[in-house]
């Protein structure tokens, strides 16, 4: 049951973060600077949320912890860095929404794509160093959890950005 209140807060800070990109398109501009302040504190509350999810999820015992949470935050820091171009990305759909023409649209989805390959790649490679470190049950609970974490923000995320016209 604490599982689930914990995802669903996460689902909820998730959604706040397109809506201030798009926000750019409302009649009072937030600068960039007030958008990259809102994000980070947004991105800051739900990898706090997100830590504890995985953590109740995976289920490991304390010895096991340890070397799953000293893996994980390799995983995180790379994760991350996608993340921020996933953003970036975001901005610019938000920045040429009004506007966009096929050029820029194809731009952005080529991004996207290369992006969530990215993201694939990633929990490909931790779950190898999972699967050699502690085993592939581990590894594999290890991927469905974070599977089911990113499609759980998608979802949100994509119902909170509107579709191209």
């Amino acid at each position: 049951m604490k599982c689930s209140k914990v995802v669903l807060m996460l689902v909820a800070v998730a959604c706040l973060i397109p809506a201030a990109l798009l926000a750019q398109t409302a009649a009072v501009t937030p600068n960039d600077k007030e958008i990259s302040a809102y994000i980070d504190l947004m991105r800051k509350d739900l990898r706090k949320e997100k830590q504890s999810t995985v953590d109740d999820a995976m289920g490991l015992d304390a010895s096991q912890k340890a070397q799953f949470w000293t893996v994980y935050a390799d995983y995180q820091a790379a994760l991350d860095k996608i993340w921020d171009q996933r953003i970036e990305n975001m901005k610019k759909y938000a920045g040429a929404f009004k506007n966009m023409t096929n050029e820029v649209a194809d731009q952005l989805a080529v991004k996207m794509m290369e992006l969530e390959g990215q993201r694939t790649a990633l929990r490909n490679k931790y779950y190898g160093i999972y699967k050699q470190k502690m085993g592939a049950r581990i590894a594999a609970r290890f991927l469905q959890v974070e599977y089911s974490l990113a499609c759980l923000i998608e979802v949100q995320l994509a119902a909170e950005v509107p579709l191209l016209q």
